[in-house]
């Protein structure tokens, strides 16, 4: 396996927890972050996404999908820098950035797994 394709390999898992936390134990989850507890299906159909989505990074690793890889270099950091927007701009938790801070720093990863792959 590739170093990019275990960093995505890495970032599946990442996937799966969060997606589980989401559609098992969403209050708990929600309140370690400091968020209000829900009872509306929201967040566990995010946790559905989020896990559906790991099964995508799973797969791709195991087939050294460098094309995907690439793209969730690129989809990872929008997601970072619209997080960002969302707190500034929308005056929203603090919080939301450590959450995507997780995006961020697999994203690079991945992307100096790839540019190290290239030079080799």
């Amino acid at each position: 396996m590739s170093k990019a394709a275990l960093s995505i390999f890495v970032y599946s898992f990442y996937l799966f927890l969060m997606g589980l936390g989401m559609i098992i134990i969403p209050n708990i989850l929600l309140g370690l972050f400091g968020f209000e507890p829900t009872h509306e299906v929201w967040i566990r159909m995010l946790g559905v996404f989020t896990f559906t989505t790991g099964i995508y990074y799973f797969q791709s690793s195991r087939n050294e999908q460098n094309a995907f890889f690439k793209a969730t270099v690129i989809g990872r950091i929008f997601f970072f820098l619209a997080t960002l927007a969302l707190v500034f701009i929308l005056n929203q938790s603090k919080m939301l950035i450590l959450i995507a801070s997780a995006d961020l720093l697999g994203a690079t990863w991945t992307g100096l797994a790839l540019r190290t792959q290239k030079s080799n």
